[in-house]
């Protein structure tokens, strides 16, 4: 190991050691309250006692916490066979569950860095990364999802087409939106990639009806998703190209725009998702994610971890120098938005009843033009054809799985 290879790798285990004190700081404290994993604990909780799962969460973390949270207060929006799965969390206390689901996060970073083709320290390093440290503060689900999806896309190359539908199903299954991950199979006429797919999902649905019942399983999809979904799609935490041109323009609820103009809105959303669901299409499927971003009309600010192995592709790429300013403003998150603004937002919110300044609309598009930045490179790394070969190369050190 050369002495630059050794100062890097020091680096790296500082960075790592940082990043993880910080989180496990965060999981052992009264803050493990606020967490999003609340989500399935508390569905689960009200599930196993016979109250409805639909329950406004803030009141479930009242009747089953010592302290009862507010930064949910309506019913959770993840589809109901995540309240069965989470079941078994029920059987520990809650501030029990937060650090081992962190330490469980943890070891699928280590996987997933694995996968890729990234050192143990180089893998640890990446729990720094903005939206990789905040996916494990909150105790989000988008790493589970990219570990999934990356057993997909390895045994589809593979030409295990039932299992790569296996793993993508049971992706889709987990928050609905990775079912788009399916088009670029859809696309290239692989159908069993699809059957098995859709078999899972609808598996999944089963599961979460026979919980609920028929009025819950209706009233969720009628009333719960959509009215949950349009609440955040209106405020910044909504990172997608749609809710940066709400803030911009006109429409948003938090923040005043910078130009009046919400007629620009929409046609300006349709263009952005047209782009993005073509070129879903076209790219190779490990690409999908970075369409993902820029295509949905709501992403949270954690999502750019689906992109990772995509990421990893660009800055692999002769396109590096461009990835990496598209990575930079893809890692602007909110809450570094919001840290940069506090004292602005602070005093213009007093003045203004609670709505935040045209500057802060500025900040919090940063990111989704990272989103379109990176969708944008990987479809110029696709006509050149290395995409393919980069994505061979990132998924390439997945290990033989039984049954993949």
């Amino acid at each position: 190991m050369t002495a630059a290879t050794k100062r890097l790798r020091a680096a790296q285990t500082g960075v790592a050691g940082f990043a993880l004190g910080l989180l496990l700081f965060a999981s052992l404290s009264e803050t493990a309250y606020w967490k999003d994993i609340q989500v399935e604990y508390l569905t689960a909780k009200a599930l196993r006692d016979g109250v409805d799962v639909f329950t406004p969460l803030n009141e479930l973390s009242a009747r089953y916490f010592p302290i009862a949270t507010d930064n949910f207060p309506h019913p959770s929006p993840h589809p109901p066979v995540l309240a069965v799965l989470a079941l078994p969390m029920t059987l520990l206390p809650f501030r029990v569950v937060v650090p081992l689901w962190l330490a469980f996060n943890v070891w699928l970073l280590i996987v997933v860095g694995r996968w890729l083709g990234i050192s143990l320290p180089g893998a640890l390093a990446l729990a720094a990364w903005p939206p990789l440290w905040y996916l494990l503060l909150v105790g989000q689900l988008e790493l589970i999802i990219l570990a999934l999806a990356m057993l997909g896309w390895r045994a589809a190359r593979a030409g295990r087409d039932w299992s790569a539908g296996l793993w993508l199903g049971l992706a889709a299954a987990i928050k609905l939106y990775p079912v788009l991950l399916v088009v670029p199979f859809l696309i290239r006429r692989r159908p069993c990639v699809v059957l098995a797919a859709g078999a899972v999902l609808v598996l999944s649905q089963a599961v979460g009806f026979a919980a609920i019942g028929t009025s819950g399983f209706w009233r969720y999809y009628l009333e719960v998703l959509p009215s949950v979904s349009a609440h955040y799609a209106r405020v910044g935490l909504n990172v997608s190209p749609y809710g940066a041109l709400l803030r911009l323009l006109g429409g948003a609820s938090d923040v005043l725009p910078v130009i009046d103009a919400p007629h620009l809105v929409i046609p300006l959303t349709l263009a952005f998702s047209g782009f993005a669901f073509v070129s879903l299409a076209r790219m190779a499927p490990e690409a999908g994610p970075a369409a993902i971003l820029v295509g949905l009309p709501n992403v949270w600010y954690t999502y750019p971890v689906l992109a990772l192995p995509q990421v990893v592709v660009l800055l692999r790429s002769r396109l590096r120098r461009a990835a990496l300013v598209a990575i930079v403003a893809s890692s602007f998150v909110l809450p570094l938005a919001n840290l940069l603004l506090t004292r602005v937002i602070l005093v213009w919110m007093g003045w203004r009843g609670g709505v935040a300044p045209p500057v802060a609309a500025v900040m919090t598009a940063v990111q989704p033009a990272g989103f379109v930045a990176l969708l944008i490179l990987s479809v110029a790394l696709g006509r050149t054809g290395a995409e393919g070969t980069g994505n061979s190369r990132a998924l390439g050190a997945l290990p033989a799985v039984p049954g993949v």
